[in-house]
C-alpha cells in the first residue's frame, strides 16, 4: 500500500500542460512573489504554460516587480504581461521589496506605463487559445477580472477552463475594507468596490469556480534562511518577512491550479458562493449544481504542503543546458529522495522481456545503467527499453523496444522523467528506501521520489 504522502499527493499532470493565467496584486504582500515563483516551477517541469501574468492593483510598479520574476525565470519575454491603471490600490504601502528586487535583478519592465493593459493581456491570450483550454489563478482582486469580463464576455467564457480564487475579505473584500470606502491597507476602494460581486454573477457554470482560503496556517519561505535558493524570490521573502516565513494563500491557489484539486493533501466541498457588493461571501453546501467548489487541506498534512512549495521556491530556474539530457554514455539514475539507483531485477546482461524494475544501492553494476537518447530509456548491456506496463497496474519494466508511445520517456529540468503514453511519473513506490523497492509509473505530484538525478 502506498504511503500516506503519496496517496493524498495525487496531481493534474497531464501529458498536455495546464494553459495558466496568473492574476496578482504583487507588492503588498510577499506570497505573491511565492506563488509565482510556484507557477514558474511547474512551467519548469512541464506541468503548465504560462500565458500571462497581470497585476490587478494601481501600484505604479508592481508589473515590475512581476516582470522581474519573469525575467529570472527566463520567461520575461515569453508571456504576455499587462497591468491595471485605475484609482484602487495606487496608494498605501505596497513597496517594501518591489522596487530593491527591480534595482538589484534589473529587467525590460520597470512600471505600467511600460506595459499593456490587463484587459489588452487577456484579450491578446483568449483570442489564441482553444475553447475551454485556460485556467485563471485569481491572488488578488478582481478588477481585471471585472474588466475583461465587460469588455469581452463571450471570448473569455468561451476560452475560460477554470478559475481558482485566493478569496476572503482581503482579495473580494478590497483590501478588509468591511464596506467602509476605505481599505486600511491600500486606501481608498474607489473602482474596486462591487469586482468580485459582478464576476461572481457573471461566470456561468460551464466555468468551474473554486475558492481556497487555505494558507494562513502554512508558513513557507523560510527554508530561505537556511541556505536554499536565490534571486529575487529569495530576496523578497528575506525582506518582507525579516528573514522569518510567510502564510502561503497564493502559492497553494497557484499549486492547486496547476496540479488539482487533491494536489496537496487537499479535497473540495461543491456549493455556492455568493458575493455581495462589498465582497462578504456566503457559501451554501446545499446547493450543489453551480460548478463551484470550496478546497480544504488536511489539518494532519501542512507540514508536508509547506516542503512541497518550499521545494518549488527553492528551485533553480530551468536554463537551456537543464533541457540537455541526451546521454553519450552509460549513467546510473539515482533516485533523490531515497538515493537509490533505478536497478533491474536480475543481473543478466541480456535480461527478459517483463524483468521488474525496482531501486537498489548504487553499485555501478550493469544492471543499473542506462542510456537515454530524447526519447528511449535504454539498458545499457541489453539495448532493451524501460517500459511502462498500463495495461498491468503501471508497473515498470525492460522489454524490447518496440517504438510504443509506452517506452517514450521526457525528463523534465526538475529530473522528473515522465511517460508519454500515460503522462504518468517514474515513481519509487511508497517512496519506501529499501532495496528492492519497487519503481512503477504513477500520477504526478512534484514529489522527491519522482525526482532522479543522472539524465
Amino acid at each position: 500500500m502506498r504511503s500516506a504522502t503519496i496517496l493524498f499527493l495525487a496531481a493534474a499532470a497531464n501529458a498536455a500542460p495546464v494553459q495558466l493565467i496568473i492574476d496578482t496584486d504583487l507588492g503588498f504582500d510577499v506570497d505573491d512573489v511565492g506563488a509565482i515563483a510556484v507557477g514558474h516551477n511547474l512551467a519548469d517541469q512541464g506541468y503548465a504554460d504560462i500565458l500571462a501574468i497581470v497585476h490587478n492593483t494601481g501600484f505604479y510598479e508592481g508589473i515590475g516587480g512581476v516582470d522581474v520574476i519573469n525575467n529570472w525565470y527566463g520567461r520575461s519575454t515569453s508571456m504576455e504581461e499587462g497591468a491595471y491603471t485605475g484609482q484602487w490600490g495606487s496608494n498605501g504601502n505596497q513597496d517594501s521589496y518591489t522596487t530593491t528586487i527591480e534595482n538589484t535583478y534589473p529587467s525590460p519592465v520597470q512600471n505600467y506605463d511600460q506595459v499593456q493593459s490587463a484587459v489588452s493581456a487577456y484579450t491578446k491570450v483568449l483570442q489564441a487559445a482553444e475553447n475551454n483550454s485556460v485556467t485563471i489563478a485569481s491572488i488578488g482582486e478582481l478588477t481585471n477580472l471585472r474588466d475583461i469580463l465587460m469588455a469581452e464576455e463571450e471570448l473569455f467564457i468561451s476560452k475560460v477552463k477554470a478559475i481558482y480564487y485566493m478569496d476572503g475579505s482581503y482579495n473580494f473584500g478590497c483590501g478588509d475594507s468591511q464596506g467602509s470606502g476605505n481599505s486600511p491597507w491600500l486606501g481608498s476602494t474607489e473602482d474596486c468596490d462591487g469586482a468580485a460581486q459582478y464576476v461572481n454573477q457573471k461566470i456561468p457554470s460551464s466555468i468551474k469556480q473554486v475558492f481556497s482560503g487555505e494558507g494562513g496556517d502554512i508558513c513557507t519561505g523560510g527554508r530561505f534562511n537556511d541556505g536554499c535558493g536565490d534571486g529575487p524570490v529569495k530576496q523578497a521573502y528575506q525582506i518582507w518577512t525579516n528573514y522569518g516565513c510567510r502564510w502561503s494563500w497564493d502559492p497553494i491557489t497557484v499549486y492547486l491550479a496547476v496540479m488539482g484539486d487533491t494536489s496537496l493533501y487537499s479535497s473540495t466541498v461543491a456549493g455556492t458562493n455568493t458575493v455581495d457588493y462589498y465582497g462578504n461571501e456566503a457559501w451554501d453546501t446545499s446547493n450543489t449544481g453551480n460548478n463551484q467548489y470550496h478546497v480544504y487541506i488536511n489539518n494532519d498534512n501542512k507540514g508536508d504542503v509547506t516542503r512541497i512549495l518550499d521545494d518549488a521556491m527553492c528551485a533553480a530556474p530551468y536554463t537551456p543546458s537543464d533541457d540537455d539530457h541526451v546521454t553519450t554514455t552509460a549513467v546510473e539514475l539515482t533516485n533523490k529522495e531515497t538515493g537509490k539507483c533505478l536497478t533491474i531485477d536480475s543481473p543478466s546482461s541480456s535480461p527478459a522481456d517483463y524483468t521488474n524494475v525496482q531501486i537498489g544501492t548504487c553499485t555501478e553494476a550493469a544492471n543499473q545503467l542506462w542510456e537515454y537518447d530524447g526519447t528511449k530509456i535504454t539498458h545499457s548491456a541489453s539495448g532493451k527499453c524501460l517500459d511502462a506496463d498500463t495495461s498491468n497496474g503501471d508497473s515498470v519494466q525492460v522489454y524490447s523496444c518496440t517504438g510504443a508511445s509506452n517506452q517514450e520517456w521526457r525528463v523534465t529540468a526538475a529530473g522528473t522523467i515522465i511517460n508519454s503514453k500515460s503522462g504518468k511519473c517514474l515513481d519509487v513506490f511508497g517512496g519506501n528506501t529499501a532495496d528492492g523497492t519497487d519503481v512503477w509509473s504513477y500520477t504526478c505530484s512534484g514529489s522527491t521520489n519522482q525526482a532522479w538525478s543522472g539524465l
